[in-house]
């Protein structure tokens, strides 16, 4: 994941990020030098415009380009801020727009959230200039409340920049959590359709090659028929891996859920290929029950009996089965097997990735030992979430 750049941060000179700042305090510097000396020869009671006067207002625009390095930077840059038009003022010069670099050194200082610093150096600057309008060589007055109006306005600014900053922050933040969960999940999902798959159609194809070879010899016509059931089989898992792997390839397009052949069709060949394989499945009027079973709840549906049924392929072949579906203000389905039960559960993929799914559409799963061999239970509310 490519993370945004933030202009006031980073490693200083040679990386590119805050040279820029160089330009604009230049201009800054150059504004304030022309219109102090203006208003110093229009001024003559004031001490005369010379090159200390110059070195001085050049300092606080020279701060910018230290307190956007923040740190120990950031708080030299607030002191030469402080420092150049209070001794500019204080020597005798005659004030005019002194202060207004020391403005835009505070609303920086807030910009690149160094929040006391800012706040520190508005209100020194403040407090300066009130001083030195009451002092010895007593300024207007009416200078030092432009003054302190300014400064005031500039910690303002600061404050509020900085708030902006945080905010972008956090959201920037909070959308990278976003897409991190939506990869996950993404990813998870993928993993349980590539599981079920694979799980479900490997299976049937172990016990029908199992059944090939034992019939190969003696029952030719047989042997056939469960090699025609082993390329069926493999043909479905490669369709249904391709839809999966599809999803992957889909830019730009929504997260779907394959189908896997959810509804009554889908259900039929579940429950034709089990039988195949030598469960004796009993359906209950699954096929009827199914009819127009909402999305997603028909694929949550479709996949937690394909796993229910493969799990009995695999840890009992040949056991007798009875799928109940019942579809009112919930909808149940109960899968259970008459094979040796009993003992504790270990929760593997499977029965975890159909908990999950159960919980993505607000319903629940419970798979455990039952009465006579496994018991697996679905409930889910009826209609979309």
């Amino acid at each position: 994941m490519t993370s945004v750049p933030d202009p006031w941060t980073g490693p200083p000179w040679g990386s590119g990020r805050q040279t820029w700042i160089v330009v604009p305090a230049a201009l800054l510097g150059l504004v304030t030098i022309v219109a102090c000396a203006g208003i110093s020869t229009r001024q003559p009671f004031g001490r005369p415009f010379d090159a200390l006067a110059v070195a001085l207002l050049l300092l606080a625009p020279a701060s910018l380009v230290l307190v956007v390095r923040r740190g120990v930077l950031g708080v030299l840059g607030a002191c030469l801020g402080l420092v150049g038009p209070v001794t500019y003022v204080a020597l005798g010069y005659v004030p005019g727009p002194a202060f207004v670099p020391l403005g835009f050194t505070v609303v920086a200082l807030g910009v690149t959230r160094q929040r006391v610093l800012s706040l520190a150096g508005g209100t020194a600057g403040a407090l300066a200039a009130v001083v030195l309008t009451t002092g010895a060589g007593a300024r207007p007055v009416a200078w030092a409340t432009v003054t302190v109006a300014g400064l005031a306005v500039a910690m303002l600014l600061g404050e509020g920049a900085r708030g902006r900053a945080e905010r972008m922050r956090a959201l920037r933040a909070a959308r990278a959590s976003r897409e991190e969960s939506a990869v996950a999940a993404e990813r998870l999902r993928i993993a349980r359709e590539l599981h079920d798959v694979l799980a479900h159609s490997l299976s049937g194809i172990t016990v029908q090659a199992g059944v090939g070879l034992h019939l190969m010899d003696r029952e030719p016509e047989a042997a056939r028929r469960a090699l025609t059931e082993i390329r069926e089989a493999s043909k479905d898992a490669l369709d249904e891996v391709r839809e999966v792997l599809g999803v992957l390839r889909a830019d730009g397009e929504a997260p779907r859920e394959p189908a896997g052949g959810a509804g009554p069709r889908g259900l039929a060949d579940l429950l034709v290929r089990a039988r195949a394989d030598g469960l004796r499945v009993d359906d209950s009027g699954v096929l009827d029950a199914a009819q127009g079973l909402p999305d997603p709840v028909a694929g949550v549906v479709h996949r937690t009996l394909q796993e229910a049924l493969t799990n009995v392929r695999r840890h009992a072949p040949g056991a007798g089965v009875q799928a109940r579906l019942v579809v009112g203000d919930r909808i149940v389905l109960e899968v259970v097997d008459d094979g040796p039960g009993g003992g504790p559960v270990s929760e593997g993929f499977g029965l975890r990735g159909m908990r999950e799914r159960a919980e993505a559409v607000g319903g629940t799963l419970v798979a455990g030992p039952g009465p006579t061999g496994f018991r697996v239970r679905l409930e889910l509310p009826r209609g979309e979430r």
